[in-house]
């Protein structure tokens, strides 16, 4: 035989812990809005710091090296019509022109450097092995050396 049911107890409800009944109105306290407020400010602080470092130099640049040692550093925000370069094999002649920069010309046989075309947003490169020519797209902040797409 099962017990039968402990009788004594009152089926009244208790009030949790902390006095506050479920719907009596104030569910949060005097020091919840403080924390609220400054959690808000950071946030706000934050942001406006990241928004002014997006657009404090951050303009692309094309660095160009050879045989792996940086030759120069060109803005693209210069036009420039044609940029000569002395790679290993001969002269390598580059064009920066509307925010872009691209291979004019290369002494190199097969000129897939010159087919490459046009390169403009951060972590692109043109290499053209035989001269041992490489222009590369960097932003104008020191960052991470990976760019994912």
């Amino acid at each position: 035989m099962g017990s039968a049911p402990d009788m004594g107890h009152s089926c009244r409800s208790r009030p949790p812990r902390g006095g506050r009944r479920p719907g009596s109105g104030r569910w949060w306290a005097p020091g919840d809005v403080v924390l609220v407020l400054a959690v808000a400010a950071l946030s706000a602080l934050l942001i406006a710091q990241g928004l002014a470092r997006a657009g404090a130099g951050s303009s692309p640049r094309a660095a160009v090296s050879v045989n792996g040692r940086e030759v120069m550093v060109l803005s693209l925000q210069e036009d420039r019509e044609e940029l000569a370069v002395e790679g290993y094999r001969g002269r390598s002649y580059l064009q920066v022109a509307g925010g872009r920069v691209r291979m004019l010309d290369s002494a190199c046989p097969d000129k897939l450097c010159v087919h490459a075309g046009w390169i403009s947003r951060p972590g692109e490169s043109i290499v053209c092995l035989p001269n041992r020519v490489v222009i590369e797209i960097e932003t104008g902040e020191e960052g991470p050396d990976v760019v994912n797409r």
